[in-house]
């Protein structure tokens, strides 16, 4: 089986199939946001640090 075959897989929840998640734009920048403000500050303590 392949790694994305089982997400392709439709599985009826109450005799109703729901559609795929999609990641939207306001999602995905909030994302971004949450995982790079963090390492901007991790980045510039080393830096500050280090050298």
């Amino acid at each position: 089986m392949m790694v994305n075959e089982g997400m392709k897989k439709q599985t009826p929840v109450l005799g109703q199939i729901a559609p795929n998640p999609k990641l939207t734009l306001s999602a995905a920048f909030a994302v971004a946001s949450v995982l790079s403000i963090p390492v901007f500050f991790l980045l510039s303590l080393m830096e500050w640090w280090f050298f």
